[in-house]
């Protein structure tokens, strides 16, 4: 027993001698965490020297490589016995990091530029947009700050400087500017319609439209959308145009139509065929298939129209 003590404690005593005479070795790779590259993240066994600051680290996501030549420097420059092997000799020097999401950048951005006093909803473009790919070391935190905004309302321009990790003496910070335009809701189709389609309000929806591509002929009140028809094929989530829109068609074009004269004490119906195509008090010409004359009638339902002595004129015979 007392033997196997005594060579324990033995033990104890020649292993850090043994690991102190081990030759000195390259690294394939260093992996920096920190912001400075060490003689020890490149050599193996190098004792109190693995702690000597050799340079600053690569910036986070990027990779340096170190060629036998630049080594072969460092190591007589700090006393280290190793020499390359060969010419080949290179160690890659890396620093992992994270890319900050750009959405959130946004959002923080955002937020700040409304606690500015920005009036209603806006918009916002970045000017600048590709200084948004922030790269932070991979074990930093991404919380991100706002600083030094600055607002011009008179020119919808803003400038504000963005700081990844916030409050941190080695964050990243970058300069950003664009502009803010105004928003306003607009109606818009939740689904496409055809021609023959009657608006509802289940068709619609409300979007946000930058104020500087609205048109004027764009239609803001729903009341001019519900119970009115495509002209022609129209799309889901795009701002209606006037021009697009129309009642909904009750009388064809060269559709036969019931044709009412009304006078105080007579009701007269007879056939006709409409030459024009109209909705709900629409006036349209129609054509009397005995007379042949044409006249001018007001589309008063699906395939009825009405005329009135001294109302709609006689156009031909």
């Amino acid at each position: 027993m007392k033997r196997i003590l005594a060579a324990a404690i033995l033990t104890l005593f020649v292993v850090p001698v043994w690991a102190a005479d081990l030759p000195v070795s390259l690294k394939q790779t260093a992996t920096i965490h920190g912001d400075v590259v060490k003689l020890g993240d490149l050599w193996e066994n190098l004792g109190n020297k693995a702690e000597v600051v050799l340079a600053g680290a690569p910036q986070p996501g990027k990779r340096i490589v170190a060629d036998a030549r630049w080594l072969a420097a460092v190591a007589q420059a700090n006393a280290i016995n190793w020499q390359p092997s060969s010419g080949f000799d290179r160690i890659v020097i890396e620093r992992p990091g994270q890319v900050v999401d750009m959405r959130l950048i946004e959002a923080e951005l955002r937020d700040a530029l409304a606690m500015e006093g920005l009036p209603g909803a806006f918009e916002m473009e970045i000017s600048n947009r590709s200084a948004l790919s922030i790269m932070v070391p991979a074990n930093a935190s991404s919380l991100i700050a706002i600083r030094d905004v600055a607002v011009d309302v008179r020119n919808n321009r803003f400038a504000a400087t963005v700081e990844v990790p916030a409050d941190s003496p080695n964050a990243v910070r970058q300069r950003v500017n664009g502009r803010v335009f105004p928003v306003a809701k607009v109606p818009v189709l939740v689904r496409p319609l055809n021609r023959g389609d009657i608006i509802s309000e289940a068709d619609i929806k409300w979007i946000d439209l930058r104020a500087d591509v609205a048109r004027r002929d764009i239609i803001v009140d729903v009341d001019q959308i519900i119970g009115q028809e495509p002209r022609y094929p129209v799309r889901a989530d795009a701002p209606l145009r006037a021009s697009e829109l129309r009642r909904p068609v009750l009388v064809e074009r060269n559709a036969m139509v019931t044709v009412t004269l009304k006078t105080a004490n007579l009701s007269l119906t007879s056939q006709a065929k409409a030459t024009e195509a109209g909705g709900k008090g629409d006036v349209i010409r129609i054509t009397n298939l005995q007379s042949k004359r044409t006249v001018e009638a007001v589309v008063e339902g699906p395939g009825l129209v009405s005329v009135t002595p001294g109302g709609p004129r006689v156009l031909s015979n």
